[in-house]
């Protein structure tokens, strides 16, 4: 009788395991793979953001005249001139991860979701998608203004990282809500 009751319980056991290694044993799709490539670019993003907001704490912007100019820089000397090339490898990189993401919404899905999440979340959709377009461009000005013969602390090179790191944050906080509807 004991050894028909441990067969018993060997079946149910068995049996309820076979879902579960169905499921583990599947293929991942383009869900699994544009999951992964959203949270690596919505840290990418939070980590560039952050980035540049320390490097706006440094740099005259329409908030300041930045700390480097009042001798008490964040991150010290590194703050006023090696941050700036940190931040922007970083921005390079979530650049090539958000357009990843892009690419397999795009490919594989009915981008922005126009029919699953609504017209908050399309609008917040091109908030982001426009703001990636123009944000290197704006970054790499904000930069180096002495590619457009303008001094690094002219007027326009002041306006244009003040904008930068406002619409950084934009970008960041757009991105960031559209990741937490779809998950």
């Amino acid at each position: 009788m004991q050894t028909r009751w441990i067969g018993v319980l060997v079946l149910i056991v068995a049996v309820s395991n076979v879902p579960k290694a169905a499921a583990q044993e599947r293929e991942s799709g383009p869900r699994d793979a544009h999951r992964v490539l959203q949270l690596s670019t919505a840290g990418g993003l939070l980590v560039t953001s952050v980035l540049g907001t320390i490097t706006a704490l440094n740099q005259p912007t329409w908030f300041g005249e930045g700390r480097c100019a009042s001798g008490r820089p964040v991150l010290g000397e590194y703050g006023c001139h090696g941050l700036s090339t940190l931040h922007g490898l970083m921005a390079l990189l979530t650049t090539v991860l958000y357009t990843a993401t892009v690419t397999v919404e795009f490919a594989a899905f009915d981008w922005p979701g126009r029919d699953r999440h609504g017209s908050g979340y399309e609008a917040l959709s091109y908030v982001h998608l426009i703001g990636m377009a123009v944000q290197p461009v704006a970054g790499l000005l904000a930069a180096v203004p002495d590619v457009i013969g303008l001094d690094h602390n002219s007027g326009f090179a002041t306006a244009l990282r003040s904008i930068h790191i406002i619409t950084g944050w934009g970008i960041t906080g757009s991105f960031a809500v559209t990741t937490i509807i779809e998950l």
